[in-house]
């Protein structure tokens, strides 16, 4: 007796701990809804994905960028220990015709500055390079829209994770309670010599077995909430109380018509970002054979030069020389280089034409297990909520039935052990059709 107040005094102060501990923290309330619009401003993976948006907008920038006109500026000073030689005829200075003549020319101190411009007037390359840059930032928010949908789905399975858990212990704390009521029940009778001591003590150990569950469960609460926390983006040192309960409600879940299928495959966001992807290697092959056109440009230069053999700037003369005209640039023979990119960009194209398929089966495939699922955990509902019906009733009356000494104490353990494991399957029935739900949303691309 004296362990059992033992374990009875130890919950009790850890429960008042960890209420303590909550009291002096403030408590944040959530409910389901609430915890979706924290992950989806929280949430790191989402932080990331949507970084990663914005580099490709930055990409689209940078292709449009390759059609612009290109503006360099230059400035180069170089000192000359010995001064630069120039070649001339022989003859010049009284030589023969096959000598030749050299000078030193120039001064010890050369400054040379300019300004070059090359502005591309038809390159293939370009228009291509701009459609893929487009396409791919299409594909990067496709990309972002999975990881919302899984942030999304993550976060309701992992508020359901704690809401289950905290049932559970509800649960298994009113199973204490009846077994105690039944304990004091035994010890009742046994005063008035109706029931044995064996039953008494068959009664207190099924009490004191049934304690070590709580310590578990309340655990396993702290546990789903660090996860819950995690998920959303928020601190571990943060304190939630989650508002919504586990009930169920069979409007969540609308009957879908023949065409599920195709409507999951047009709303998927990974089914749009393959198809997506397709389209780029497509572009991606045009974009290769361009490198084989020519390419024409427009180029000009503006430079001024000066030497001297001393720093006296301001005596500088600064003659200005200037050219403008065009560059054609043709691709005669690059190594096999090109051929080579526009067979790898095709077997990449025909990589994505596998996988597309390969997802639309998948798809298709998660969406006849995802209705099934929901189809099975409704089924069990509506079972287990008559199951629980029953239990209580036979609870009640092999209750009264060992109190008039009719029914055995193993009797009175089978009809609790019952009425509790309907109760335990009928919230697990709800859990799962819950979580089904939740994943069936994400299968048809409900999840925005």
């Amino acid at each position: 007796m004296r362990h059992t107040n033992y374990i009875v005094v130890l919950f009790l102060t850890l429960e008042h701990l960890a209420f303590g501990q909550m009291a002096l923290a403030q408590v944040r309330q959530l409910t389901m809804d609430d915890a979706v619009r924290l992950a989806l401003d929280k949430n790191r993976d989402l932080q990331v994905a949507t970084l990663e948006t914005s580099k490709s907008a930055q990409k689209v920038v940078e292709a449009r960028g390759y059609a612009l006109p290109t503006v360099a500026a230059s400035a180069q000073y170089l000192y000359y220990f010995n001064k630069q030689i120039s070649f001339l005829p022989g003859s010049f200075v009284g030589l023969g015709d096959d000598q030749l003549a050299t000078f030193r020319v120039g001064g010890s101190n050369a400054l040379l500055g300019g300004v070059a411009v090359s502005q591309p007037l038809f390159q293939a390359s370009v228009r291509s390079g701009i459609r893929s840059a487009q396409i791919d930032e299409s594909a990067t928010g496709e990309a972002l829209s999975t990881v919302r949908a899984n942030v999304v789905t993550d976060v309701k399975k992992a508020y359901l994770d704690v809401l289950i858990t905290q049932e559970q212990l509800r649960l298994q704390q009113q199973s204490i309670v009846r077994n105690e009521q039944a304990l004091k029940d035994s010890r009742s009778l046994l005063a008035q010599g109706r029931v044995s001591r064996v039953d008494t003590l068959r009664a207190f150990v099924t009490v004191e077995n049934l304690r070590p569950m709580l310590i578990q469960l309340t655990n396993r609460i702290g546990i789903t909430k660090t996860i819950l926390k995690q998920t959303m983006g928020l601190d571990e040192q943060e304190v939630i109380e989650l508002q919504d309960s586990l009930r169920y409600n069979q409007a969540l879940f609308v009957s879908l018509g023949t065409d599920a299928f195709l409507d999951a495959v047009q709303t998927r966001p990974e089914v749009r970002r393959l198809e997506l992807l397709e389209k780029l290697n497509q572009e991606q092959i045009v974009q290769q054979i361009a490198e084989k056109q020519p390419k024409l440009s427009a180029i000009g230069l503006a430079q001024a030069q000066s030497q001297a053999n001393n720093f006296k700037l301001g005596d500088y003369k600064w003659p200005v020389s200037s050219y403008i005209g065009l560059q054609v640039n043709v691709p005669i023979f690059t190594g096999f280089r090109t051929n080579a990119r526009i067979q790898q960009a095709q077997i990449t194209r025909q990589q994505s034409n596998t996988q597309l398929a390969n997802l639309k089966e998948i798809v298709r495939a998660q969406v006849k297990i995802g209705l099934a699922n929901v189809e099975e955990a409704r089924l069990r509902i509506q079972t287990q909520q008559q199951t629980i019906s029953v239990a209580e009733l036979g609870y009640r009356i092999t209750r009264d039935r060992w109190k008039q000494g009719i029914a055995s104490r193993l009797d009175m353990s089978d009809a609790e052990l019952s009425l509790t494991q309907a109760k335990s399957n009928y919230l697990q029935a709800v859990y799962d059709y819950l979580t089904a739900t939740v994943n069936l949303d994400k299968v048809l691309g409900k999840i925005k």
